[in-house]
């Protein structure tokens, strides 16, 4: 993430905490004996080898969830679409740790994971790659006053996916806070011209309710699946 300061300063703010927390020794060694296995580094200067890292890639949807917490919906994904190329993407190493054992467990060879900053990989780490689905599941709401341009969901990330998504590639959102839903919701009503708004996507179809889902059902707290198909002017 050296990267993510150009000329002394920030690029965007951080939607996320330095504070990662502590492996337990399971995910120690869960990460020990198998990142060589799923992750992927980048290297200041130089392309991730998306497309060199699984088989038959041109073949196949490439599907990247941004901050995937630890795992269980990545992994959930990666399950039910075994056709399909998954890129995990997390800051912090606890869930990194976690999303390694659980694909080991599951024998899963469809997924890789990269630890950073998803903006930053995205904008200076894909080449000329371009995926088929962004999924962002229960980002960090910001909830306070004056923090709302430290939510992931900016126009800034609005600009990368429409580089980096193929015509007719989907993103979707998943979240727990009515605030957030409407913050998506206006950002992407100025994006009428390229993205049009759908009541469903395959990649929120069926999706399965993780730990943290869990505990906003058990809270009373309202779901909101979002979803939008990107539709460049020049591909119409």
């Amino acid at each position: 993430m050296s990267n993510l300061r150009q000329n002394g300063q920030l690029r965007w703010a951080p939607s996320y905490l330095r504070n990662q927390g502590q492996l337990t020794r399971g995910q120690k060694r869960a990460f020990r004996e198998h990142w060589d296995r799923y992750g992927l580094v980048f290297q200041h200067g130089e392309s991730l080898p998306i497309a060199a890292t699984f088989p038959d890639f041109s073949q196949r949807q490439l599907v990247v969830e941004i901050g995937f917490g630890m795992g269980d919906h990545l992994v959930d994904m990666a399950t039910r679409h075994p056709d399909a190329c998954f890129l995990g993407i997390e800051v912090h190493r606890p869930g990194l740790a976690a999303a390694c054992g659980k694909l080991a467990d599951k024998g899963l060879e469809n997924v890789r994971l990269i630890r950073g900053d998803a903006r930053l990989i995205l904008s200076d780490y894909f080449g000329q790659v371009k995926a088929h689905a962004v999924l962002i599941q229960f980002p960090d709401p910001w909830p306070k006053l004056g923090d709302e341009h430290r939510r992931l969901v900016q126009p800034g990330l609005i600009d990368v996916f429409e580089e980096r998504l193929h015509a007719g590639g989907h993103w979707v959102l998943a979240t727990d806070v009515i605030d957030y839903a409407d913050h998506s919701r206006r950002i992407m009503g100025e994006r009428r011209e390229s993205w049009q708004e759908l009541s469903t996507s395959p990649w929120t179809e069926g999706r399965s309710v993780t730990p943290y889902e869990g505990k906003g059902l058990a809270a009373k707290r309202e779901i909101t699946d979002l979803a939008w198909c990107y539709q460049p002017c020049e591909a119409r």
